[in-house]
């Protein structure tokens, strides 16, 4: 008595063996130019925030001290510095996106 093979004489099929599947829509999308454009003057608008928004977290106080001298501090305001790093991050991604949409406009159509 034989038993049929759960799978083709040819072998199993398995997950890397199957083709890659297609969402059906063209890869040249130049429109996405005008997007990675529009990510890139946002992200110098967030990094001139950040700039900004780091200077103004940082204050400098200056105290009398003793014998007419005069002391000096530093105070950092974490508000203003917490600001200024999700600014620049925010424009570090954007960055990023804007280098995969260009990718996108420019790659050639495989039909």
């Amino acid at each position: 008595m034989t038993t049929a093979e759960p799978w083709p004489a040819d072998g199993p099929k398995l997950d890397g063996d199957a083709g890659p599947e297609r969402a059906g829509g063209r890869l040249n999308q130049p429109w996405r130019a005008a997007v990675a454009g529009v990510e890139l003057v946002a992200a110098v608008a967030l990094v001139l925030l950040a700039w900004w928004a780091w200077g103004r977290g940082v204050v400098t106080i200056h105290l009398p001290g003793p014998h007419g001298t005069e002391d000096v501090v530093t105070r950092s305001l974490g508000s203003w510095l917490a600001g200024s790093a999700i600014a620049a991050t925010t424009a570090g991604l954007l960055l990023i996106d804007a280098t995969r949409q260009v990718g996108l406009a420019t790659r050639a159509a495989r039909d």
